[in-house]
């Protein structure tokens, strides 16, 4: 009969270990031809990763050139402003130019089509408050695997995904977010107890979240609360709330088919008029004409 040996003190599986954690969700993965894609400000509270089966793609930030090709692969930060164009098209001074549609095996082909593939995600606070920017990488073997995966799966399904589909958009994301330099995600605060409201903020956006409330889960008097939060995040913890809800709302507005008085429940306001009137405020966009002008 085996014996089972009890494992010596300070072995390494009695060590408690802290892994961060951050929770994916995805919002769309699609695959579209192009022949116009001109915007002269794109800026949305989400990442985005853009591949072109095609040269012709111009992605433009602060003044930098990101040219998207077969062998490239590009990460976009959430809020990052940033302008778009196909070849030498001119990019609108107001509204955009855009024409295409969902490819699929066998659709139309031209000379002046792209192929544009792109994924829409968040990974939870704090890490989509990163630095605004925009990550550009070689494509690897591995990546380039992942991607004729999930093309595939599109050029025949772009509503149910199999799990291997599904597999492979989580790995080429996390690939991705790899390769960010580690940097880059350096929090605005370090502080726990304000860390621990973030999250409880982003759980609990739909609720009342008052001074007093989020205090509490500081474990802190009301004043000393609010000080803390302003001086760690450089703005008041109303302030950010604001933010953050019509962060979600746009959010809700590009990727899902909720009403506007379901929007503004999910997203903590009293009715769709005050939802209306501050979504406006912040953006200057009603709800309906973002839907419109945005909506995936």
């Amino acid at each position: 009969m085996a014996s089972t040996k009890i494992p010596d003190k300070g072995d390494p599986s009695d060590i408690q270990q802290v892994f961060p954690t951050y929770n994916l969700q995805l919002h769309c993965c699609r695959y579209w031809w192009l022949q116009n894609w001109e915007f002269k400000e794109l800026s949305f509270p989400y990442w985005r990763v853009y591949h072109n089966s095609d040269h012709g793609a111009v992605v433009m930030f602060k003044g930098e050139e990101f040219r998207l090709s077969p062998d490239r692969v590009i990460l976009i930060a959430p809020n990052t402003a940033y302008a778009t164009r196909l070849y030498d098209h001119k990019i609108p001074e107001t509204g955009y130019s855009l024409k295409g549609g969902r490819y699929n095996n066998g659709g139309i082909s031209t000379e002046s089509q792209i192929l544009h593939l792109f994924i829409h995600f968040n990974i939870g606070m704090p890490y989509d408050n990163i630095v605004p920017g925009i990550y550009d990488f070689k494509l690897s073997p591995s990546l380039k695997e992942k991607l004729q995966i999930i093309k595939r799966h599109l050029n025949y399904e772009h509503t149910r995904f199999s799990f291997n589909a599904s597999l492979a958009i989580q790995s080429l994301i996390s690939e991705l977010l790899t390769e960010v330099p580690e940097e880059k995600w350096n929090s605005k605060t370090k502080d726990v107890r304000i860390l621990e409201v973030i999250n409880y903020i982003e759980n609990n956006i739909s609720d009342e979240l008052t001074n007093p409330v989020l205090a509490e889960t500081a474990k802190m008097a009301t004043n000393s609360f609010t000080r803390l939060f302003t001086d760690e995040m450089e703005q008041s913890p109303q302030k950010y709330i604001k933010t953050k809800r019509i962060d979600k709302a746009c959010i809700l507005l590009h990727h899902s088919g909720l009403s506007i008085d379901e929007i503004a429940l999910q997203t903590g306001f009293s009715d769709r008029y005050h939802f209306s009137r501050i979504f406006k405020q912040v953006t200057n966009y009603s709800p309906a004409k973002y839907r419109k002008e945005y909506g995936v």
